[in-house]
């Protein structure tokens, strides 16, 4: 395995076929920074290509040495996307994590023409700005460091500003909303939504993402993309209310359920998941703590109680403070009310050191 120089990484356009992540090809051309691993250096036919939107294998799938190397750039919670269908199969075979999940992703479209910008206007106290990044450094804002992350993904602030943009509300001190663009190329951006959890269910990622389209096309792009996992009903019905049309589906995988909000999943499908990685965590430690949080989400007080009393028998250290914080957070949010009862009370008790 060969690591490209970023004058090099042209070579591996050929062979790439799918166009599902705009990021890969921001990455190809210097617009946003990322990694480009491949088969040789002369005339590659295989390549892993890591941005910070995604890992994405392409090529030539025969190629035995060049696949064995792949999980030496990987982390164990790293996902990866198959360039195409072929790569599907052999995806746990080299990734660290032999467990890692296939699921379903959605992707979206906007152009110009088909846009219905909302005219809604914020309540009051709320406040409209574009992102300038001198400026939110100095506000002191919560939710600061969380925004400036997708900022830095683009490598260099003029790069941001030069090929990006994006909007935020704030109320008083503290960072409500955002949309910011993730990557772009040509004629194409994608962005994304992100809403303070205590602020969810007012209107506002539809007003500050509404604002982040219309500076994209201000700013000549003819093309606004908008992906999304299949479960996040919230994201697939924004972008819709907005005009985005959907364009097609694909998969990726994940060491992790792919969820972007608590409530992607049903109880049902948060026990499934917590089953396949009580399954994965007798061989592979690092998940029993994914595995415990998902039977938690599905509200499955006897599967949490045998899948806690497996695990101390194992020797493990459990806090059972944080869980009891973990679930008094799930109530708050309407979920796990079968863990008001005295059956969990009296383990939790017994259980506490």
């Amino acid at each position: 395995m060969f690591k490209l120089q970023s004058n090099e990484y042209s070579k591996v356009i050929p062979f790439i076929k799918s166009r599902n992540e705009l990021s890969v090809f921001s990455v190809i051309h210097y617009i946003m920074p990322g990694e480009i691993y491949v088969n040789s250096l002369e005339k590659p036919t295989s390549a892993l290509i890591q941005t910070s939107e995604c890992n994405l294998v392409a090529g030539d799938i025969t190629d035995t040495e060049f696949n064995s190397r792949i999980a030496e750039e990987l982390d164990f919670w790293d996902q990866l996307t198959p360039d195409t269908p072929e790569w599907s199969d052999i995806i746990p075979t080299i990734h660290k994590n032999p467990y890692i999940r296939k699921y379903k992703r959605r992707r979206y479209i906007l152009t110009r023409d088909i846009f219905k910008e909302c005219t809604t206007a914020l309540k009051e106290g709320f406040v409209l700005e574009k992102v300038d990044v001198n400026v939110i450094k100095q506000s002191g804002y919560e939710n600061t460091e969380k925004l400036l992350k997708w900022v830095e993904e683009w490598g260099r602030t003029q790069n941001f500003e030069k090929y990006g943009t994006g909007y935020y509300i704030h109320k008083d001190k503290v960072i409500v909303s955002w949309s910011i663009s993730d990557c772009s190329y040509e004629k194409a951006i994608a962005i994304g939504i992100n809403t303070d959890e205590r602020y969810r269910k007012n209107g506002l990622a539809k007003i500050v993402v509404s604002a982040t389209i219309k500076d994209c096309f201000a700013k000549g792009y003819e093309k606004i993309e908008w992906l999304c996992v299949e479960t996040n009903k919230g994201s697939r019905a924004l972008a819709e209310t907005l005009g985005f049309q959907f364009n097609n589906e694909y998969y990726s995988y994940t060491s992790y359920p792919p969820v972007e909000n608590l409530y992607d999943l049903t109880e049902g499908e948060w026990c499934e998941w917590g089953m396949y990685l009580e399954e994965a965590s007798k061989t592979q430690n690092e998940l029993w703590v994914d595995c415990l949080t998902c039977y938690l989400k599905s509200n499955n007080l006897k599967r949490v109680i045998v899948f806690l009393t497996a695990m101390e028998q194992k020797g493990t250290i459990i806090d059972y403070i944080k869980i009891k914080d973990f679930i008094c957070y799930l109530q708050a949010n309407g979920l796990g009310a079968n863990f008001d009862c005295h059956e969990w009370t009296n383990f939790f008790e017994s259980h506490q050191i």
